[in-house]
């Protein structure tokens, strides 16, 4: 007889299908934000800081709900929420192409905010952590690059539908392939724990005749609770660091066009650039998260914002081409410290009894900095001219956390408790 072959884990389906989610959510309403920002003020005669403010809108709005989503998330059943939001995201999307005015579109964003919210990358790194216990860097990773790649797609498709079409309709048809795409991989794909299957989570020690209601609770039996954690001065200095490092790295895919396009380069290869960038997050996420596995979490998380300094340090001296290097690979291995490095390091530091508490605390840190990121980004650019003073003192802020994030954390990730 024929050995019987071995099936894949079915977690593995749900990172892969995570990651299709985020190119068409994250990947296209936050990575390709930029190329809509020029066509819009110059058609509508809105400022740069107004339609930036969309972005500060949506993150504000996923602000608030982390704080509460570790009481909400004991609460409901979060596929069903998942799935009405699959359906209101594209709607709500195609409803910008209607926009008039900088209040249509930030009415839009606020309703944007609230669905997305069960879609976000939060959701489905919590997700993919929940399915594994072995090779956990490598899942969350391989959910996060969809972001990437959705940006890598989305952005000189944005550029050229915008270009052919205008950006009212670029609006629509993007929203209709995202309803083509996320609708069916959230409804019939994606489940929230291995429980759901009847499964153990991949690597988990328990023996398989374990009964099923014991899956995915292995790992949460370690750990402590939020109301511990946040008493503890190592949670608050890593909130800083993440709101420092996310100012910047959530800076990157609204200015790199304009900013590119401001210092001579030409729409099309500013495009392209965002879309290289784009590239390199997504195969740099896989990459972070490999390094969480292999050298611990302090080590990855220093080497991470390294590469932030690098294409913060890029951007400043841009028109040198070799910038252009820095930028890329910088963002690459850099952009993705929110959603990689934040969850990775909480299991790391705090275990994961409370990590649904816990990481909503940290991810509202990480809404604070994105939300906060356009509106200072924009605000240099409309009294300064130019962005590089953003980008200038972002650099230094790095080179702080670098070092802080170098004394604070474990040398290896042992899922020791820390304080």
């Amino acid at each position: 007889m024929k050995a019987e072959k071995k099936k894949i884990f079915y977690g593995w389906y749900v990172a892969v299908t995570g990651c299709l989610v985020m190119a068409m959510t994250v990947g296209l309403t936050n990575n390709s934000f930029g190329q809509f920002v020029k066509p819009v003020c110059e058609d509508m005669g809105f400022t740069r800081q107004q339609m930036s403010l969309n972005a500060t809108i949506l993150s504000l709005v996923s602000l608030g709900f982390a704080l509460i989503w570790g009481t909400l998330s004991k609460k409901i059943r979060l596929h069903r929420w998942m799935c009405v939001s699959a359906v209101l995201l594209p709607v709500l999307f195609f409803s910008y192409s209607f926009a008039n005015s900088p209040l249509a579109f930030y009415g839009i964003s606020v309703a944007m905010g609230l669905s997305y919210c069960f879609v976000s990358m939060m959701i489905f790194t919590t997700i993919s952590g929940n399915w594994f216990e072995k090779h956990r860097g490598m899942a969350i990773g391989i959910t996060s690059m969809g972001s990437g790649i959705g940006g890598m797609v989305m952005n000189p498709l944005a550029g050229s539908l915008i270009q052919s079409v205008g950006w009212r309709s670029t609006y629509q048809l993007l929203a209709v392939a995202m309803a083509v795409l996320i609708i069916p991989a959230i409804w019939f794909v994606v489940r929230e724990k291995p429980a759901d299957k009847g499964l153990l989570p991949y690597g988990s020690e328990e023996k398989k005749s374990s009964a099923p209601a014991a899956a995915g609770t292995a790992s949460e039996a370690s750990g402590i609770s939020c109301g511990e954690a946040v008493k503890k001065s190592v949670f608050w200095i890593l909130a800083t660091v993440t709101i420092l490092m996310v100012i910047t790295t959530s800076s990157f895919s609204p200015t790199l066009p304009p900013h590119l396009s401001d210092n001579g380069y030409s729409v099309d290869f500013a495009a392209l650039l965002a879309s290289l960038s784009m590239g390199a997050l997504a195969v740099g996420k896989v990459i972070l998260g490999r390094l969480f596995d292999q050298l611990g979490v302090r080590k990855a998380s220093v080497i991470a914002c390294i590469f932030t300094l690098a294409a913060a340090l890029g951007m400043v001296f841009c028109t040198q081409k070799i910038s252009l290097a820095a930028i890329v690979l910088g963002i690459g291995l850099g952009g993705s410290f929110g959603a990689i490095c934040v969850p990775i390091i909480l299991r790391a530091l705090f275990g994961s009894k409370d990590f649904d508490s816990i990481y909503g605390k940290l991810f509202a840190a990480i809404g604070l900095g994105s939300a906060v990121s356009p509106v200072i980004s924009g605000r240099v650019y409309d009294l300064l001219g130019s962005y590089v003073p953003f980008f200038l003192v972002a650099a230094t802020g790095i080179a702080v956390s670098i070092a802080v994030l170098w004394k604070v954390l474990p040398k290896e990730e042992k899922g020791e408790i820390h304080g």
